[in-house]
């Protein structure tokens, strides 16, 4: 019987482990898994700001951001599964010029 048949049954399994043993699994585990995937690069237009940067940079609310974005004065950039804003487009609206896209 292996260790998911018992955990299936409801089995009160206690597992010891010695150190040496567990930093050896570690060692194969990360062997085996390909090197982490590299960070997107940044957009050729320059530094990108965060929500939260971006809101307190403009002094706006966070539903006046969102319906920017819905409209297409300030789009975001989709950056490692976050919205970011580019800096030259946030810049831009600070200057009082309206962003065209």
């Amino acid at each position: 019987m292996d260790l998911k048949q018992l955990y299936e049954m409801g089995g009160d399994v206690h597992v010891t482990v010695r150190l040496e043993d567990l930093r050896q699994w570690h060692r194969e585990l990360t062997a085996a898994v390909p090197s982490p995937l590299v960070s997107p690069a940044l957009p050729q237009t320059g530094e990108l700001y965060t929500r939260k940067q971006t809101i307190a940079l403009l002094g706006i609310d966070s539903s006046t951001l969102w319906r920017w974005a819905k409209s297409g004065y300030l789009v975001p950039v989709e950056y490692g599964g976050q919205r970011r804003y580019r800096v030259a487009d946030v810049q831009q609206i600070l200057k009082g010029g309206r962003h065209d896209r």
